[in-house]
């Protein structure tokens, strides 16, 4: 009995034809984009309304050693104005930012109807000239005179030189405290040479070059002995290559020979 041989040839697999979508489909498809498009431009436009999401609310944080915080809220009152959304930040900003002790305002959005301002006052580090204050970062802000915090120390010098004077000052200041001498008056004059005075009356005359190896040499030449003589001094001259010299106060000269 001869049994039929089944063919070994691969069979032939009908492609499906990939279905195209039905129109209306593809029509109900783009009418869900245009109203979301639609739907943003209108949500949009509403919330650009003033009378939309108005502002109710302003509240201020901050450390307020200087600063007026109802002068603050005075001045920013006017730019409290449109919409959660659209207040104009800028402005405000720069209305609190111009009192003179306001340094920076941030400011924060809480929803819905809320502003929070966070206050950063200057920190006065020294008095510039007669009617500045210098910040920590060398910057000048001029607050009325009866602000002034007291025993500031006074900084004078050429216009720009601020940031400079401000970046000796704090290791000047330093420097001295280790000896027990204290700093009222640093200036630098327009030839850019610095001098120093203590409140003990004492002045010192520093140059224009090598002012760090000129300062060790009077704290060391000071520590020797020339303590000692500091309420007779008028006024010590660094300017020379390995010396100094001292002018006594009038009446004041100590009685000795030799060198201190």
């Amino acid at each position: 009995m001869v049994k039929a041989r089944r063919s070994k040839g691969a069979t032939r697999k009908p492609v499906r034809k990939q279905r195209q979508p039905l129109a209306w489909q593809q029509w109900l498809r783009n009418m869900v984009v245009i109203s979301l498009f639609i739907g943003l431009i209108v949500g949009g436009v509403w919330l650009q309304q003033e009378d939309t999401l108005p502002i109710l609310h302003v509240s201020v944080d901050g450390k307020f050693e200087h600063a007026n915080k109802n002068e603050l809220v005075r001045v920013v009152t006017p730019y409290v104005t449109g919409s959660f959304i659209n207040v104009d930040v800028a402005k405000l900003r720069e209305a609190g930012e111009a009192l003179p002790w306001v340094k920076l305002i941030q400011v924060k959005r809480s929803w819905p109807d809320t502003l929070h301002l966070v206050v950063e006052e200057q920190e006065a580090v020294a008095q510039w000239s007669v009617h500045a204050l210098v910040n920590t970062n060398g910057e000048l802000f001029f607050p009325a005179k009866k602000s002034f915090p007291k025993g500031l120390v006074q900084l004078t010098g050429p216009k720009g030189t601020s940031e400079v004077m401000t970046k000796q000052y704090a290791g000047i200041v330093n420097y001295f405290h280790r000896v027990g001498l204290s700093v009222s008056h640093l200036q630098m004059d327009k030839r850019r040479a610095w001098s120093i005075q203590f409140k003990n009356g004492m002045q010192l005359m520093l140059g224009r070059s090598d002012n760090k190896q000129r300062l060790e040499r009077f704290v060391n030449v000071y520590k020797a002995g020339l303590q000692r003589y500091q309420a007779q001094i008028q006024t010590v001259d660094m300017r020379y290559t390995n010396g100094l010299s001292v002018v006594w106060k009038s009446g004041k000269q100590p009685d000795f020979n030799g060198t201190v």
